[in-house]
C-alpha cells in the first residue's frame, strides 16, 4: 500500500472517530483534507474522493442540527468557514430542494411503475416490496461509513428472523498467537471464493512496531489504526493488534471496490449483511462481554491518544436470532460459538463498533 492511500485510510479513520463523538466542525477539515489529498493524487485514488465528498455533506447535515453543542456541553462553537450560517442557509434551501424533488420524482415513478409486473421490475430490486420485507430507511442508518450509505445499507432489504451462515472455520494458533484479525479475515476471504490462508496476510497487513523513539526523542506506542503492533507471530516480543481501517485496506486488495467498513454502525446494519448471507468480520473481546475500565490503557502515539485493552479480540459474525449472536472463533476449534446478544454487542460496542464486510452484489 503506498504512502498516500495509508494517508487517505488514516485520514479517513480520523474522521470516523470524530463524527462518533460528534465533534463535527474538526471532521469537516479533516473530511476537506482528505478530499484535497485525493485529487491531487490522482487516478489511483479516485475512490476515496466520493468517499470524503459524502462524508462532508453528513457531517454538514449533523452540525447543522445540532450547532452550538456538537461536543455535548453548552459553549460557543468556533465554526470553520466552510460551515457560517450564509453557506447554512444555502445549504438547508438546497436539501429542502433536492427533497421536494426527489418526492415529486418517486411519485410518478409511483404512478408509472405500480400497474405494472414486480417481474418487470430490475432484478436488483425484486422481492424487496413483498410484505413480510422490513426495510431499513436511509434516515435510520446510523453508519458513518459513506460508501456504505449510498451503495447498499440505505437501500430496502428484507431481514431475516434468524441466520446461520456456514463459513471455513481457521484457528490461529498454534502459528499466530496474536493473529486473530488476519484470521478472521482469511476466514471471510475464503468464504467468499478467495483462494488465501491467514499466513500470507498476516505477511501482507501493514505493520507498526510495538515503540519506536522519533527524531526528536519521543517514544511513542505503534497505532492500531495504521497497522498490526508488535509481534504477531510469539508472545516472547511485544506485540498487541490492529484495528478495522488497515484490516479493510488488506480485504480491498482481494475484494477491489466491494469491501464497507461499517465501524460505527449499529447491529440492524449489521444485520443487512448477514441477511444477505454475508459474514462481518468484528472486535470484541476475549470475554465477549463488558469489561471494566481498569481493563484498558491509553497509549500515546504519533497521531495522538489511542485507547486499548489486551483482552481484544477479532471473531467473524455468522449469525444471529432473537437471543444469540453466533460467530467463528480463531481461538475455538468448533464454527459457530454463539453468545447472548446483549453480552456480545455491550462487548462489541465498547471496542468502538468496529466491523467490515463486503457488498453481496
Amino acid at each position: 500500500m503506498d504512502n498516500i492511500r495509508k494517508e487517505l485510510v488514516t485520514i479517513n479513520n480520523r474522521f470516523i472517530m470524530l463524527y462518533r463523538q460528534k465533534r463535527y466542525p474538526e471532521a469537516i477539515r479533516e473530511a476537506e483534507k482528505g478530499l484535497k489529498l485525493a485529487r491531487e493524487s490522482g487516478h489511483p485514488h479516485d475512490s476515496y474522493k466520493k468517499t470524503f465528498q459524502n462524508n462532508i455533506r453528513f457531517a454538514f447535515r449533523e452540525y447543522a442540527r445540532t450547532v452550538g453543542d456538537y461536543s455535548g456541553e453548552t459553549r460557543k462553537v468556533v465554526v470553520p468557514a466552510p460551515a457560517k450560517k450564509g453557506l447554512l442557509r444555502k445549504l438547508a434551501f438546497c436539501i429542502l430542494f433536492l427533497v421536494t424533488s426527489l418526492a415529486c420524482t418517486v411519485l410518478i415513478l409511483g404512478i408509472i411503475i405500480l400497474p405494472c409486473s414486480l417481474d418487470s421490475l430490475p432484478g436488483s430490486f425484486k422481492g424487496n416490496f413483498s410484505v413480510a420485507s422490513r426495510p431499513v430507511a436511509s434516515e435510520e442508518v446510523s453508519c458513518p461509513d459513506a460508501v456504505a450509505r449510498e451503495k447498499f445499507i440505505s437501500k430496502p432489504h428484507e431481514l431475516k428472523e434468524s441466520v446461520l451462515l456456514e463459513v471455513p472455520h481457521i484457528m490461529q494458533k498454534p502459528e499466530l498467537p496474536r493473529g486473530c484479525e488476519v484470521t478472521s479475515l482469511a476466514m471471510l476471504l475464503q468464504y467468499a471464493g478467495i483462494d488465501v490462508d491467514k499466513m500470507t496476510l498476516a505477511r501482507e497487513i501493514v505493520k507498526e512496531p510495538a515503540l519506536y523513539r522519533d527524531e526528536n526523542g519521543n517514544t511513542y506506542h505503534g497505532n492500531p489504526y495504521r497497522g498490526f503492533v508488535g509481534d504477531m507471530y510469539s508472545f516472547a516480543k511485544p506485540g498487541y493488534g490492529v484495528y478495522h481501517g488497515p484490516v479493510r485496506e488488506l480485504m480491498d486488495k482481494y475484494l477491489p471496490g466491494q469491501t464497507i467498513d461499517l465501524t460505527g454502525c449499529d447491529f440492524k446494519d449489521i444485520k443487512v449483511f448477514l441477511s444477505h448471507n454475508v459474514p462481518v468480520w468484528v472486535i470484541a473481546n476475549t470475554t465477549f462481554s463488558q469489561l471494566e475500565p481498569s481493563a484498558f490503557e491509553t497509549w500515546q502515539t504519533s497521531a495522538g491518544a489511542v485507547q486499548i485493552t489486551y483482552h481484544e479480540h477479532a471473531v467473524l459474525l455468522t449469525g444471529y436470532d432473537g437471543d444469540y449472536i453466533y460467530f467463528n472463533d480463531p481461538l475455538r476449534e468448533t464454527p459457530n460459538r454463539k453468545v447472548e446478544k446483549d453480552s456480545f454487542l455491550a462487548a462489541w460496542k465498547q471496542m468502538g463498533q468496529q466491523a467490515v464486510a463486503y457488498l453481496p452484489y
